[in-house]
């Protein structure tokens, strides 16, 4: 009897593993047989219909569940961490409710592939080289070395910014709404803040009453700043830190140091941040309906906060309906840069705007060498790769807004430009209108919510089939006049 059930044993040993393998192995063939971009595509669809479906459910509103399609809006900006809502999250949706929309930002924000990896590392001792590649692709890695410790470190510094944030919040939360709400409150407004969501608890005005608080100013910018400057730049700098500390150097001179990737997007996130503020304050330091009726200093905060918020986080301290016609503009297109790769920002990026930057001027000026960034050539396909990618959100902006001027003829021509802006850059801040739009209209600025947090290059490499070159043919030159 004992060899039996010992033998019984070894047979249920033999068949589990037999299925470990198999199940192994059919995750290799998917992620082979299958795109990267594909593949992420899918993952966001699946995670917002599950996260509109919960949201829909009685069991996670205060009163009767708004409209589905309502549910699936605020789904697709909070995955796509955008921020537009078409209803008041704070006055439709109780605790449960809040909780998915924390838990749909953190995915969206860390992207849907980074958590599959956490998990299957815990579940594994190994990740495959074809999965090695997608995760890879999907964090935002340009190599495989170590990709399973990258991601954890993605997990760490993302609950190390969000502890910080919460802790600061918290504390300045709490004594406002006590123990209960300011603790969930700080952690809404910092997951919010950190993955550039955009989305509030506290009602239907995001942050206007809070546009003279210096903490809560500085506390939630420090975060969207963090959270879009991109995973990769905040690891070079925390090793460069460490190397210095280590071999008690100074920590001056870690500037010179980083990398061409890192300097870039410092150098530009900074030049963004500090142009849109001054921007912001020409424009609107004589207009009461924001700014005007603010002292200097809060003047001085308020234009900080709003051009910080043009890095894809979608707050607001003044009312951005009442903003100038030429700052609405102007607001357009720090939306369509965006922040940096490798991060929980949208939009254009900033290393894609410095790379055409340094390529018009290089054109302009008659320059027959290679565009160059620090004494180093910007290799052609990279120029290449940085025009199709504006060339698709200009492409993807027409084709949103002519849709949406039929769909919302009552609706401003500027505030509807503005919405697809904010939409396709996933920054999350509006005139107003995003509860006034129609069925159409909904649809047109989730779709343009999907693109932007995608990339439109990462959309269509996933509905396209590359064809193979069977032999490669040079064709001659042709001249055609342009300009």
């Amino acid at each position: 009897m004992k060899k039996e059930s010992r033998n019984r044993r070894k047979a249920g040993r033999k068949k589990a593993l037999v299925l470990l393998r198999r199940n192994a192995s059919l995750a290799e063939r998917i992620l082979a047989s299958n795109n990267p971009a594909r593949l992420l595509l899918f993952a966001f669809l699946i995670v917002i219909v599950i996260g509109s479906f919960l949201l829909h459910l009685p069991f996670a509103n205060l009163r009767s569940p708004a409209p589905y399609i309502d549910n699936l809006f605020e789904a697709v900006s909070a995955v796509c961490v955008t921020g537009l809502t078409t209803i008041v999250p704070a006055e439709q949706y109780n605790m449960i409710g809040k909780v998915i929309l924390i838990i749909l930002m953190e995915i969206g924000g860390l992207g849907p592939m980074t958590i599959i990896a956490v998990i299957m590392q815990r579940h594994r001792q190994y990740i495959a080289m074809s999965e090695k590649k997608f995760f890879a692709s999907a964090a935002g890695k340009s190599d495989l070395s170590d990709v399973p410790r990258f991601i954890r470190r993605i997990v760490r510094y993302t609950l190390f910014f969000e502890l910080f944030g919460f802790i600061v919040l918290a504390s300045h939360l709490i004594p406002e709404y006590g123990p209960g709400d300011g603790l969930f409150n700080a952690l809404f407004l910092s997951v919010s803040a950190f993955t550039n969501s955009g989305f509030d608890c506290l009602g239907a005005d995001s942050l206007l009453r809070y546009a003279g608080d210096p903490v809560m100013n500085f506390t939630i910018m420090t975060l969207i700043i963090f959270g879009g400057l991109g995973f990769v730049v905040w690891f070079e700098i925390s090793d460069r830190i460490r190397t210095r500390v280590i071999k008690k150097k100074g920590l001056l001179s870690i500037r010179k140091r980083l990398s061409i990737h890192a300097g870039t997007v410092l150098k530009m996130t900074l030049a963004l941040i500090f142009s849109g503020a001054v921007l912001f304050w020409i424009f609107e330091s004589t207009n009461t309906g924001t700014i005007g009726s603010m002292t200097v200093a809060e003047k001085i905060m308020a234009a900080m906060f709003q051009s910080v918020t043009l890095r894809t986080a979608g707050f607001s301290t003044v009312n951005i309906g009442a903003c100038t016609r030429p700052v609405l503009i102007i607001m357009c297109m720090y939306m369509l840069i965006g922040g940096s790769p490798g991060g929980t920002a949208g939009g254009m990026k900033t290393t894609t705007a410095a790379v055409l930057y340094v390529s018009a001027v290089n054109t302009l000026r008659n320059r027959q060498e290679e565009a160059v960034i620090k004494h180093r050539s910007i290799s052609y396909d990279l120029l290449k790769q940085a025009f199709v990618i504006l060339f698709l959100y200009v492409f993807f902006l027409f084709g949103a807004v002519i849709i949406l001027c039929i769909s919302e003829p009552g609706i401003d021509f500027l505030a509807l430009v503005f919405e697809a802006f904010s939409a396709i850059g996933t920054v999350g801040i509006s005139t107003g209108i995003t509860g006034d739009l129609s069925v159409i209209g909904q649809l047109v600025i989730m779709s343009m919510m999907f693109v932007g947090r995608l990339g439109p290059l990462s959309v269509y490499t996933a509905f396209h089939k590359e064809k193979k070159l069977t032999n490669r043919i040079r064709y001659p030159d042709v001249d055609i006049l342009i300009g």
